[in-house]
């Protein structure tokens, strides 16, 4: 009895060593398989938060370029307007979804969508810019065209009161072939041209009135203005209007314009008032001065 006690012991030994040692191992096991899953849980949770950081950065850099186009050109349409409506949303919903880790394919998805309406957007701001170009384009051209037909027409109005001013100049009546005597009447009332002062009675001046079809017919007055050499005017108190005063007269006489020549034949006849020296006569008439002549008498 006392010789088998002994082996019995050893083998109790080497059986509960070997439970031992295969709960060791089965623990080792468990303890590396667990810790391979919360290092692959690890692993999994970094990769998601990468992910999530990359869905992150496209959905920042579609937010930030849309706000940059929206700053620079979004108030050009009401249309762009509803679109711009629609990419606040869906990014307000793909951030709800990366906040709540939603799944990198919903999100992606979502990101895709926006960038699509992102580029719609901007092909109609580019079709926008270009119709807007085009409009100023057009708008430039007419403006062009109608500051060339303004300035046209401001040539014809100058050219107009041009022709009107060299109308006006040249409807005017003239008096040709003035010829100023100093008279005396002799036997017969015989006219005699003398040349001294003491012997004039009367100083005469003839002249025509010239042809000017431009010039309208009718009854119009002619006045001689006679200046003596100290240029005193020869005249009895009328007047007459000359650039916009009233000035002395010496002879008058109305006359029936028909636009044909008319001879004019006027005599002053105060010989009293005649002295040596040189005269100046001037013819006037519709206000303008139209002739003018001189007599010298001893």
């Amino acid at each position: 009895m006392n010789e088998n006690a002994p082996t019995v012991n050893v083998k109790a030994y080497k059986v509960t060593i070997g439970i031992l040692s295969a709960v060791i191992v089965a623990l080792a096991i468990l303890l590396i398989i667990a810790k391979t899953r919360v290092n692959t849980f690890i692993i999994e949770k970094e990769n998601a938060v990468s992910e999530t950081q990359v869905l992150q950065k496209q959905l920042d850099s579609l937010v930030a370029e849309h706000t940059k186009i929206k700053k620079e050109y979004g108030n050009m349409t009401r249309e762009l307007e509803r679109k711009d409506s629609i990419i606040q949303s869906n990014a307000d919903e793909i951030q709800k979804l990366i906040a709540s880790n939603a799944g990198k394919r919903q999100i992606q998805r979502k990101l895709d969508y926006l960038r699509g309406i992102t580029q719609d957007y901007v092909a109609q701001i580019d079709k926008l810019l270009v119709e807007n170009q085009k409009l100023k384009d057009k708008i430039t051209g007419i403006k062009s065209d109608y500051d060339k037909e303004k300035e046209h027409a401001a040539d014809l109005v100058k050219d107009k009161e041009d022709l009107s001013q060299q109308i006006s100049k040249a409807a005017v009546l003239s008096a040709n072939n003035i010829i100023v005597q100093a008279i005396r009447l002799k036997s017969g009332n015989k006219e005699e041209v003398v040349d001294r002062a003491r012997r004039a009675e009367k100083i005469k001046i003839s002249f025509i009135i010239g042809k000017n079809l431009l010039v309208k017919s009718g009854i119009r007055p002619v006045y001689v203005r006679i200046a003596r050499p100290d240029n005193a005017i020869l005249h009895d108190g009328q007047s007459f209007e000359y650039n916009g005063q009233q000035i002395m007269y010496s002879l008058m006489e109305s006359i029936n314009y028909q636009q044909k020549p008319v001879p004019v034949t006027l005599y002053y006849e105060k010989s009293d008032r005649i002295v040596p020296g040189t005269y100046n006569i001037a013819v006037f008439a519709d206000g303008q001065d139209i002739g003018q002549a001189q007599l010298t008498l001893k």
